[in-house]
This record gives C-alpha cells, sequence and structure tokens, in this order.
C-alpha cells in the first residue's frame, strides 16, 4: 500500500537505519561526538518530515481533483482524509510544544529553537519534564495522545489490511519494553525515551515519533485514494522505486540488494530493469540488484526501467539513480562498569556489532575467564593479573567469509582498599555513648567506586594513652569485645581513642591492611 502511494525513500532507510545504531550505543558513555551524532540524525529525521508532509500535500491535492471529478465517491474519503490530517497536525504540534518546553528550560537565550539550542548533553531536563513534574502527567497526555490517533487509524482498516496494521501498532505502540532476560524488570514507554538520555537523545526519539506520525498519516490517505473507483479517478504518475533491502550503509565484505520497480505497474506483464547497462532478474515486477561490497566509499548507479506503452506498444523508459555507502565494521566493545577491569571481581562488558548478529561473532580475549549472561559477557580477571592487559579481539562471519573486525585494550586492575568507618564518621570528634552504641568497624568501598563490594573487618584494636600509659584492647572479628567497651567506657571527654592494626577480607580472598581512624572523646 505506502509503496504505491507514500514509498519509503532511501534517505528514509538510511535515517531509520542511524536510528536504530545510535539508539544501540547509548550504554556507551556520551560523548561530544556522539552527541553531534544524535542531533545529526534528529536533522535528519526532520528534513524526512518535510519530504513526507510535502507528499501528503500531494496527497490531499490530488483528493482535491478527485471530489470535483466525483464528489459522491470521492467526498466521503476525502472527509476522512482531512479528518486524519486535523488528528496528525494536533499530535504532531504537542510534541513540539513539549520539546519547546524543554529547550526553554535547559536554554535560556530568546534566540533558541528546537533545531538550535545548547544543552543537548543535559541528562535531566527530559526527565524533570515528562516523568518528574506532575507525577509524569505529561508522558499519560503524550502517550493517550499517540494511542487515540493509533486507534483512529486502525478503525479505518480492515482485516485484508493485517499487514499494515501490524506496521503501524508497532511503529505508534506506548507499551512497556517487555523484559529480556530472567530477573529484569519491563521498562515504561517513558523510561525508554526520557531517562538516563541526553536531551539531543530524546529530541531524536520524539522526532521518529513525528516521523511516524506523519508517515502513518501518508500510508492511509494514500489508501483511501487508491479506494476510489478507477474510472472516476485516474493517477496520471508513474514513478520508478528503488527500495534497499539491506540499506543504504553496508558493512565491508557482505553485499548491497535493492529491489528496482515502478510505483504503478502492471501485473500481467514485467517491465525490463538495467542497472548500468545491465538486465537484471525479475520477481514480483521488481528488478532484484545485487552487488559484492570490497571497497568502502559512496557508490551510485543508474537504473532504467523499461515497460510497454499500452497505446503504441514500444518500450518507454524510467530512468533513477540510487547510491549507497560502504563502511569498515565498526565493533563496540563496552565495558558495563568504567574502563578498566578489576582482578578477583566478575566485570560486565558488552560486545557487539552494529549490522552483525552476535551469533556470528568470535571473541578472543587474554588474562580473563568469561561467561556470557543475557547481552553481557562477564569477565573474571585470573589471579596475579593485575597491572597486565586484556585484549578483545572481535571476528565475524559474513557472508560465509571470517573478517577481523577490530579488537581493544583494557587495563587488569587491583580492587583498591576500603576504607573503616564507625558510626558513618572515619575521624573526628564523637560521643561516648555513640561509640559504645556500634557493633564495630565497617569496611566500605568509595562513593566513586562502581562495583558493590563486600569487605569483611577480621580484626582490629583500639588504644589511647591512660594515667601517662599505652593501653590497648584488641578484637579478632569486626565486632566490639567486652574489654573494648569498658576501654571506652574508661575515656574521659577530649581524650583521643586510636582504632588501628585494622585488617580486612575481600571477595578476593586477599587481607587488606586499613588505615587508622582516631577520635576525639565528645
Amino acid at each position: 500500500m505506502s509503496g504505491g502511494n507514500c514509498p519509503e525513500t532511501p534517505r528514509q532507510k538510511m535515517i531509520g537505519m542511524m536510528y536504530l545504531f545510535l539508539t544501540a550505543m547509548l550504554a556507551l558513555n556520551v560523548s561530544g561526538e556522539l552527541l553531534q551524532a544524535f542531533q545529526l540524525v534528529d536533522e535528519s529525521i526532520l528534513q524526512s518530515i518535510v519530504a513526507v508532509e510535502s507528499k501528503n500535500d500531494q496527497l490531499y491535492a490530488k483528493f482535491q481533483n478527485a471530489e470535483m471529478t466525483n464528489e459522491a465517491k470521492a467526498k466521503p474519503k476525502h472527509d476522512i482524509a482531512k479528518e486524519i490530517g486535523e488528528k496528525a497536525d494536533s499530535l504532531f504540534n504537542h510534541i513540539d510544544s513539549l520539546k519547546m518546553r524543554m529547550v526553554r528550560i535547559v536554554d535560556s537565550r530568546p534566540e533558541a529553537t528546537i533545531e538550535n539550542y545548547l544543552g543537548g548533553d543535559n541528562q535531566d531536563v527530559a526527565p524533570q519534564v515528562m516523568i518528574t513534574e506532575k507525577n509524569g502527567e505529561r508522558s499519560e497526555i503524550l502517550k493517550n495522545k499517540i494511542n487515540e490517533y493509533r486507534d483512529f487509524i486502525l478503525g479505518h482498516l480492515t482485516e485484508e489490511d493485517s499487514a499494515i496494521s501490524r506496521v503501524i501498532q508497532k511503529s505508534l505502540s506506548t507499551e512497556s519494553k517487555k523484559p529480556s532476560q530472567k530477573g529484569e524488570v519491563a521498562r515504561k514507554w517513558e523510561s525508554q525515551k526520557f531517562e538516563h538520555l541526553p536531551l539531543s537523545a530524546s529530541f531524536a526519539l520524539l522526532s521518529s515519533i513525528q516521523s511516524n506520525v506523519r508517515t502513518t498519516q501518508a500510508d492511509l490517505i494514500g489508501h483511501l485514494l487508491s479506494e476510489i473507483d478507477e474510472g472516476t479517478f485516474k493517477f496520471n504518475i508513474i514513478e520508478p522505486i528503488i527500495m534497499p533491502t539491506t540499506g543504504n550503509v553496508i558493512i565491508k565484505g557482505s553485499s548491497f540488494e535493492a529491489d528496482i520497480f515502478l510505483a504503478a505497474r502492471d501485473e500481467t506483464q514485467d517491465p525490463i530493469v538495467k542497472v548500468n547497462g545491465t538486465d537484471l532478474p525479475i520477481q514480483n515486477g521488481r528488478g532484484k540488484y545485487s552487488v559484492p561490497t570490497n571497497k568502502t566509499g559512496n557508490f551510485e548507479y543508474n537504473a532504467v526501467i523499461e515497460v510497454k506503452d499500452p497505446m503504441t506498444g514500444d518500450l518507454k523508459p524510467y530512468p533513477i539513480k540510487g547510491s549507497y555507502q560502504v563502511i569498515q565494521p565498526n565493533v563496540v566493545i563496552s565495558p558495563t562498569k568504567m574502563n578498566v577491569l578489576y582482578e578477583g571481581v566478575d566485570n560486565p562488558v558488552e560486545i557487539s556489532v552494529p549490522g552483525v548478529p552476535s551469533d556470528r561473532l568470535s571473541i578472543s580475549m587474554s588474562h580473563v575467564d568469561r561467561k556470557k549472561q543475557g547481552d553481557e559477557y562477564i569477565l573474571t580477571p585470573r589471579p596475579r593479573s593485575a597491572g597486565k592487559k586484556c585484549i578483545i579481539s572481535v571476528s565475524a562471519d559474513i557472508d560465509g567469509k571470517i573478517h577481523r573486525l577490530g579488537s581493544n585494550e583494557f587495563r587488569i586492575k587491583r580492587v583498591p582498599d576500603p576504607y573503616p568507618i564507625v558510626a558513618n564518621k572515619r575521624d573526628g570528634k564523637i560521643g561516648k555513648n555513640l561509640l559504645k552504641a556500634q557493633f564495630g568497624v565497617i569496611a566500605t568501598m568509595g562513593p566513586d567506586f562502581d562495583f558493590d563490594l563486600k569487605f569483611t573487618v577480621t580484626s582490629f584494636k583500639i588504644s589511647a594513652i591512660k594515667q601517662g600509659f599505652y593501653r590497648d584492647a584488641v578484637s579478632d572479628s569486626y565486632r566490639f569485645t567486652d574489654d573494648q567497651l569498658d576501654f571506652i567506657d574508661g575515656m574521659g571527654r577530649g581524650q583521643k581513642i586510636f582504632i588501628e592494626d585494622i585488617k580486612a577480607v575481600g571477595p578476593d580472598g586477599t587481607t587488606r591492611k586499613l588505615p587508622t581512624m582516631t577520635f576525639t572523646i565528645d
């Protein structure tokens, strides 16, 4: 249906592929280059929207002509098409107003616009506007508007249109993301669009929704046009179409493939399709173009579709140009926690290659043991590997050939020492009663350490100068002993007490000696 009335252009195919690729990279730390990439994707989507809106204007003009030719046949469909346009405009403009609200918060300049604003790396404004403020009312309103528009569109399709119905349901879905593995919880739609994302990424996702709104509008009004009787309304334009089946951005070593056909065709005769002078095989009226890619770069090709003129029987040519880009494979090896691997603990790492299924990847690693867990690899550096480097190399099976895609190095480090605390304090003044009320000494990691590691204190002693003599009391666990509590009870205000010789054992089984704590009895 959409191929005849509002075909998806190669540009739109490329934008869709870029959108999926950049969404998959959101787990990485947001760099300046990635932010710029999100903004470029957003700009490309907005340009694509302009093209679809132009196509919609043409379709509405055809409806106008049809109504003038046969009002009884065309007007009911035209009225529905106009109502679709009003609902699409309302939803589109509502999303624009949400974008502008975010822009006003993140960029106070009067000249700031949706297309030109500062603060694209801000990760707080989108969730603030859409989730935190008003208990997420704005997200609920937006979802309701999307659902209402989607249901209105689906209400004008029949069982025969089940294929396009499924596409519309998916492109305008507001359902939560289902868990992909055990123990994972469903992620709400608004969380996917606005939480933990830079503002430029949220804008790109909102623009994608707007693009889906306009494309769905084009599909349905084109469908309504096709339902008008051909005897009273005839199309007078035949357009050649190139539809890449592999996308316009191809990994080197694979093949570029595309269908080349006419948007309107006669099923009783197949066209003749040539690319650069060579005839293509025909399937269902489409020329099947396939070419291997052995070099990187941008490539153009010229196609001609020839069909017989029904009046003269002569072949009538319809020329069209196409292009595609071949890129080197880009392997993404990303530590989930940080840019190093720690000895003695499990380090989750994501490894992926855009455009290549994970089951076709071959991965080698040095100085670590690994296991697959969902979409991640859990890497455990081997004993005494601290100070060494883990080299991760990735190859892939592409069209039956093994391609080396790239490698990355990660430093292997020893887990840093924890620090001891008592009553959440490391030193300073402390009340005698507060000190006696504690169970003992706790070892904790610093707030900047991303792993949830547990160290257990195995021994310590407290000491002080009493009546001119050094005295101490020892514990063989993390808890204060009765002798130590009596020791503390005998301290006077202003006296210093030391907790020293603190030893703790971590998950790697090694014993660490922790620094002395000095308190003044208050």
